[in-house]
């Protein structure tokens, strides 16, 4: 089936560096093979075998945005090799992670010192680093150089930033269970600036849930950092850093709930401004694919996979080749999401996957933030969403400015720096589903547009007047924000073919008002043989300077309003309508909004000009009655923080609100405090990271105890004396003879067994089990089973509490638990009965409410 060339890629670097091979992403897809074909043993166990070949025959490289022969400034201008091997790393992690036991002696050594720990940052005229022990100081650069009496510095990429730093964190946890050294134990290795692995990824969480992303909605660096951040919720072992990540995941999740449909979007992004990515007709109307599949995915949002795998609403998918699931051919890179412990909230999930909970109005204002270490958040641009059960109305956003200062280079060699800059898409309408048609369409080409494509202008510099062959951006950039709950406007239209196919050319004859008002009427509603499903009926208004306007009645909510009573209301309500070239303008909706709408566009000369000025946005927006939802949270009103709308808010600096009104929840992510990352569930339990909130115990550990992974504690009850209320212990494989009370004193206490092997309450002689062991431990009659996900209703065999099993147990006898969470707290010790707890293949928690 494989070889294992066919798991390696070649890096070759012509006349720099001997060429290189990498384990591609295949590789951890052929480790999992067997968990996921169980039956198929010789083989899973055959490509794991080959794997481990792989890895021995593999090399490091050089992590970042530069690789060898970047060395100066002579290197910077000819280009030079990139380097992105940390790329690489995120999957070698998931690999060594989950598969460890699975990979031969040498492979594991290999991947862990050398393919791991020896990840090169190639820096111009700065000192290499690598991915483990020590951050450095300038953690946030990609290298320097000297420039006649200037001296530029050349900030690296956020996705870079942020996989460099989660190789180094994993990595470093690796190596401390090897030397135990200060510079591996990612809570206690500062740099001379007193920051740790550790609390430079807290820092970046904090960011993203202040205001989002820097290299926003990157194609296709969204994915790369999405990489890292699931690596983190997965594997890191302190609290904070698990529980940032997955509060930044829940965000992440949230946003593309209300920016997709069908997991399709089209929505302004910062890298890569090139190729496909911006592919355009000769009037500025986007080209693009929608999907990531097959001819679709051409300059596509590449999330719309990872969300298919979460959420499973591919129904988009499913109307290509009629297929239950099209995942794009060879993109094994989803295995980190699969195997990862990230999984979506249930009320964000129901935001994908339930048609009529998905109305809304949604902004996002990103704003630009004092500089910081490591941040780019240096633009001022919206993005706006109008959902419906049967549409997405998404507004294109406004250009802005490079993601990381270019310096001389954006002066002397602007379109070499082109594409960092952000863009503005087409305001579009997106139907939902069939959307009273065949299938969702998965062109852009096939969705209506209005406005066009944009990203800032360029204009040499004037010295005393005189223009210079140097370069600047302009800051007047286009502005598409010409959207409202149900309403979508913009300087130019593009009308796909079903617009026209839809229209009712007749409606005048039964609706005579229409006549002379210059609205046109399409319908789309539900189709022939499925009632209550997607459909809408659209007023449509061309003026003859090219503005246009749309409003939409989704057909799903008002099943009971006809084609002509929708007309005859539009042109009641909206007498007269004229589009002039920035002169206000009111109108007025079905659910009784009323909007102050301007459009304005600056004519080329000679064509389409992507830096022109043209732009449509609606302020202010007086509520009707119709729908209660539109208002909530005032998302057509622009303020202060990052998020406001009907399901996503911002209440305070670094904190989140994701609400679902139909299921009456709301899930609250709380970074005010970086190094205490608070989340708030749907069910309103508090979970807080902190050195109390969760402690390690290892009952063979001799060192200094502080209760972290580091330096855990050796004994039970100091364990339980350290950890907060409701906290939790991890225990490491090992045995103790301690026989403690567990839940008394009204302390509440999750214990955890994640690895396997840990014994409570045995005898010195005994020998914790592994879970190498399996069934080879030893059990005896009267010991008892615990299995927590046993129905009530079972007659014999385990039971499924804790508290039935002490009582069960004889004295003397062994309490074994299986893998599974454990929803009672029950007190242990009190009474004279002795007995021992053993999870000896781990993944067992005792005490935590099945919510967790």
């Amino acid at each position: 089936m494989f070889q294992d060339r066919d798991l390696l890629e070649l890096k070759w670097y012509t006349g720099k560096s001997e060429p290189v091979l990498h384990p591609t992403a295949k590789s951890l897809t052929a480790l999992a093979y067997l968990d996921y074909f169980p039956t198929a043993h010789e083989t899973g166990v055959g490509l794991r075998s080959i794997v481990s070949g792989a890895v021995l025959g593999a090399k490091t490289g050089w992590c970042g945005t530069f690789g060898p022969g970047v060395a100066d400034i002579v290197g910077l201008l000819e280009g030079g090799f990139e380097g992105n091997y940390d790329m690489t790393q995120m999957h070698l992690l998931a690999m060594a992670y989950s598969y460890y036991p699975d990979l031969s002696p040498d492979a594991r050594e290999r991947l862990i010192v050398l393919l791991l720990a020896r990840g090169r940052m190639k820096r111009p005229e700065l000192l290499d680093t690598f991915t483990s022990g020590i951050p450095p100081d300038d953690w946030d650069l990609a290298g320097h150089v000297g420039l006649l009496e200037k001296s530029i510095n050349i900030g690296e990429t956020e996705n870079h930033i942020l996989m460099i730093a989660t190789a180094r964190y994993l990595t470093n946890q690796l190596l401390f269970q090897r030397d135990g050294t200060v510079e591996h134990d990612n809570r206690r290795n500062s740099n001379s600036a007193g920051q740790t692995c550790l609390s430079i990824l807290l820092s970046l969480f904090r960011r993203i849930l202040q205001c989002d992303f820097s290299e926003y909605n990157a194609k296709p660096y969204q994915t790369e950092s999405r990489w890292a951040l699931v690596n983190l919720c997965t594997y890191a072992y302190d609290h904070e850093v698990r529980l940032g990540a997955r509060m930044v995941l829940d965000y992440v999740a949230a946003h593309i709930a209300v920016s997709s449909n069908d997991l399709r979007r089209m929505v302004p992004f910062r890298r890569l401004n090139e190729g496909l990515n911006v592919d355009t007709d000769e009037g500025g109307t986007m080209t693009i694919g929608l999907l990531e599949q097959g001819d679709f995915r051409r300059g596509a949002d590449p999330m719309s996979t990872y969300f298919a795998l979460q959420a499973g609403n591919t129904r988009a998918y499913e109307s290509i080749d009629g297929t239950t699931c099209g995942w794009p051919k060879g993109d094994s890179k989803l295995a980190i999401e699969a195997l990862s412990d990230y999984r979506l909230p249930a009320p964000i999930h129901d935001l994908f996957v339930n048609d009529l909970h998905r109305r809304y109005f949604q902004r996002l204002h990103r704003t630009p933030r004092k500089r910081e270490q490591g941040d780019g958040r240096n633009s001022d641009e919206m993005e706006i969403y109008a959902g419906s059960p049967s549409y997405l109305i998404t507004a294109g956003g406004s250009p802005s400015g490079y993601a990381i200062d270019p310096d001389i280079a954006g002066k002397a060699q602007p379109d070499g720096q082109r594409q960092q800059l952000g863009v503005a898409v087409t305001t579009s309408f997106m139907p939902t589903g069939a959307g009273g048609g065949a299938y969702p369409e998965g062109y852009a080409s096939s969705i209506i547009q209005f406005s066009s494509f944009a990203e800032l202008g360029i204009e040499k510099d004037k010295v005393l007047g005189v223009k210079v062959p140097l370069w600047h951006l302009k800051d007047d950039p286009a502005r598409n924000y010409g959207v409202a709950p149900d309403f979508a406007c913009g300087h130019r239209v593009y009308w796909p073919s079903w617009v026209e196919a839809a229209t009712d050319s007749q409606i005048e004859k039964r609706v005579p008002e229409v006549a002379g008002s210059g609205f046109r009427f399409v319908n789309r509603s539900s189709s022939p043989g499925q009632p209550g499903g997607p459909g809408f009926f659209l007023a449509t208004f061309e003026a003859a300077n090219g503005f246009a306007l749309l409003e939409a009645l989704d057909t799903w909510l008002h099943p009971g309003v006809t084609l002509e009573a929708f007309a005859a209301d539009v042109v009641r309500r909206n007498p007269a309508i004229e589009l002039r070239d920035n002169e206000p303008f009111t109108y007025t909706t079905r659910n009784g909004n009323r909007l102050d709408v301007v459009i304005w566009s600056k004519r080329q000369t000679r064509g389409f000009n992507r830096g022109s000025i043209f732009g449509a946005q609606i302020f202010p927006i007086s509520y009707g009655n119709g729908d209660p939802l539109d208002a909530v949270g005032d998302a057509g009103k622009p303020q202060q923080g990052l998020l406001h709308g009907t399901i996503m808010n911002s209440p305070r600096d670094a904190v989140v609100e994701i609400a679902n009104s139909f299921r009456r929840t709301t899930i609250t992510l709380d970074m005010t405090d970086a190094a205490h990352p608070r989340r708030t569930s749907e069910t309103g339990e508090v979970e807080i990271a902190g050195p109390d909130s969760e402690v390690w115990l290892d009952f063979e550990w001799k060192g200094k105890s502080e209760g972290d992974v580091c330096r855990p504690f050796n004994s039970l009850a100091a364990a339980i004396a350290a950890v907060r209320d409701a906290g939790t212990v991890r225990l490491v494989p090992g045995a103790t003879t301690e026989r403690s009370t567990l839940g008394a004193g009204g302390k509440r206490v999750n214990l955890i067994a994640p690895i396997g092997g840990v014994v409570l309450g045995g005898a010195t002689t005994e020998h914790p089990p592994t879970a190498n062991e399996g069934s080879t431990v030893d059990v005896r009659e009267a010991d008892v089973w615990v299995q927590f996900d046993l129905p009530d209703t079972a007659l014999d065999g385990p039971v499924n509490t804790l508290t039935q099993a002490a009582a069960a147990v004889p004295d003397g006898a062994v309490v074994w638990i299986v893998p599974g969470i454990g929803g009672d707290r029950p007190t242990l010790g009190a009474s004279h009965k002795r007995f021992s707890i053993r999870a000896p293949l781990g993944g067992v928690v005792i005490g935590r409410g099945i919510w967790a």
